[in-house]
């Protein structure tokens, strides 16, 4: 790939090319900073029981004593081991023991699930079967718990008539969204219109009961860094020297512009993790390969100056230098190496502990360019992280008594918008320009999926084919983005070049003053524009120059 232009082979470009691979470790306090206010993303929480039963001998029931003398019992439920409780500020949830109730349910902890704030909305599903072991009616209630009393929400009980035997075999079925507002919850119970005489087995079979809701924690502030301030640390750790060198990003410009670059801000994994001595680990490789996979920029390095241009701006179109026909030795070739059989594009993949993580789709994509001349893939993977699950996740560990973690040395990215003194997370889409998204309303850094990944760098993919069909997806593949899918075919109508080189030499020895535009010849009635790739001047009687041109366009 085209990484860079040294228009001067001069020191820092020496030192840069000897210490770019070296991991640099920078206390996050001693970097300028911006207070991020991260508002959290809404989670997806899921909560199992199991009846409180004793089962039989093939697990195909469970019996639950009532004992006698009760005519209102909690009706027993233990929690699974393995559920998922992403959002810790909104719930309590608990095992339900069997216990005699007289008359009703008075106490929040005799509920299954009760709420911690206002205005809580959980899906409840049950269904099972029950079969009372002798001729005694007794029914099961759903009820709401509030202050001062209860509400029933369902009940389900035998179909009784005291003219006849009548048949103790019931199911119990119930589906439905439950709003809970703080020291609010649900229990579930067995009723009896009089007292129980002598202890009573209730058999229950096909058992399912789960409840499911969405959640958001508190926000909470995070460090973030711009990304000059992260170039010039690393610029400064590189020389070492009393030398003033200097990083610019061309059309960066945070304070006026909301483009994919001037939102971005870096976050160390630390900061995240709200570790007290956070450090960010980041090499000068890493961050170019960020730049380069993410937005299309690559370093051009200029005495003591580095700066990072679009990758276009490199190849203008303008011709500097026209050799008309005053050429010999004119030798054309194919640059295999430029020749991709995929993309690769995006992040690596992440392996979550939460169900939750399903839903993120920023990691790898794979694409086909349809050339099959040898097996080569572009990779466009951003060393640097833009997963919203994995920040939130980290979040989520603040306050945690262990100090390590597998993403502690890792580097995020967001896209954030001024708030006054601190920074907010930019949310550049409303919900109704996003699908296939648990929470589309508090997703973030959409601009940064691989689909955009893609369009930053879409001319020079171009150089080999003119369109990318759409193979594999590490993530949610069922994201689309204001109507588009990130599993789309991906059109390039245009291109910085071709894969094709031409090498002539000439009698011409002044070199253009702009190196980054276009040079033309003819060869037999064909004109050849390309750019330069390489200029020797011979010195001697017969002074001549070789060019070696990326082939831009051959006419007629």
């Amino acid at each position: 790939m085209v990484v860079s232009i040294n228009a001067v082979d001069d020191n820092l470009a020496a030192i840069i090319k000897a210490k770019r691979n070296i991991l640099y470790e920078y206390p996050v306090a001693d970097l300028y900073t911006r207070k991020l206010n991260y508002d959290r993303l809404e989670m997806s929480n899921n909560i199992k029981w199991t009846d409180g039963g004793s089962l039989n001998s093939d697990a195909s029931y469970s019996e639950i004593i009532i004992p006698a003398g009760t005519t209102n019992c909690l009706f027993p439920l233990y929690l699974y081991s393995n559920n998922e409780i992403a959002t810790k500020n909104a719930v309590e949830v608990r095992d339900i023991p069997i216990r005699g109730l007289s008359p009703y349910p008075y106490n929040l902890q005799d509920t299954f699930i009760s709420s911690l704030k206002n205005g809580l909305k959980i899906n409840l599903s049950l269904r099972f079967s029950v079969r009372i072991n002798r001729l005694f009616y007794v029914t099961i209630r759903l009820v709401k718990l509030r202050q001062g009393g209860y509400d029933n929400i369902d009940a389900w009980g035998p179909q009784y008539d005291p003219s006849e035997n009548w048949d103790p075999v019931y199911e119990v079925e119930y589906s439905g969204e439950i709003s809970l507002n703080a020291d609010e919850g649900l229990a579930l119970h067995f009723w009896a219109s009089t007292g129980i005489g002598d202890d009573l087995a209730i058999t229950v079979s096909n058992f399912e009961f789960w409840a499911t809701f969405y959640g958001r924690e508190e926000p909470v502030f995070i460090d973030v860094i711009s990304p000059i301030t992260v170039l010039n640390n690393l610029l400064k750790s590189m020389t070492d020297s009393t030398e003033t060198y200097s990083g610019l990003i061309d059309d960066y410009d945070p304070r006026m512009s909301m483009d994919r670059l001037s939102t971005s801000y870096i976050m160390a994994a630390e900061s995240a993790r709200g570790l007290p001595n956070a450090k960010l680990y980041t090499s000068y490789k890493k961050f170019c390969d960020w730049m380069e996979a993410e937005f299309g920029y690559v370093p051009v390095i200029n005495e003591n100056t580095v700066t990072f241009m679009h990758r276009d701006k490199l190849f203008t179109s303008t011709v500097v230098k026209d050799l008309g026909t005053e050429i010999n030795d004119y030798e054309f070739s194919v640059n295999d190496s430029l020749i991709y059989s995929s993309v690769k594009v995006g992040y690596d993949k992440e392996d979550y502990d939460s169900v939750n993580g399903r839903d993120e789709f920023r990691f790898t994509n794979e694409f086909s360019t349809g050339l099959n001349l040898r097996d080569n893939t572009l990779s466009l993977i951003s060393p640097y992280r833009a997963d919203a699950y994995g920040i939130e996740f980290l979040v989520q560990k603040r306050g945690e008594d262990t100090t390590d973690n597998d993403s502690d040395n890792d580097v995020f990215f967001v896209s954030c918008d001024q708030d006054g003194v601190n920074l907010k997370l930019y949310r550049a889409y409303t919900p109704s320009q996003l699908s296939g998204l648990l929470s589309p309303e508090t997703m973030f850094n959409f601009q940064y999926s691989p689909r955009f990944m893609l369009e930053a760098n879409k001319k020079y993919i171009g150089s080999c084919t003119g369109m990318l069909k759409f193979t594999s997806s590490d993530g949610n593949s069922d994201v689309a983005i204001d109507g588009v899918k990130e599993t789309d075919d991906f059109s390039i109508p245009e291109r910085l070049f071709t894969v094709s080189e031409v090498e002539v030499e000439t009698s011409d020895i002044n070199s253009p003053d702009d190196l980054l535009g276009l040079v033309s010849l003819n060869n037999r009635g064909r004109t050849v524009i390309g750019y330069i790739k390489q200029i020797k001047s011979y010195i001697g009687k017969a002074k001549s120059s070789s060019y070696t041109l990326i082939v831009k366009d051959i006419k007629k």
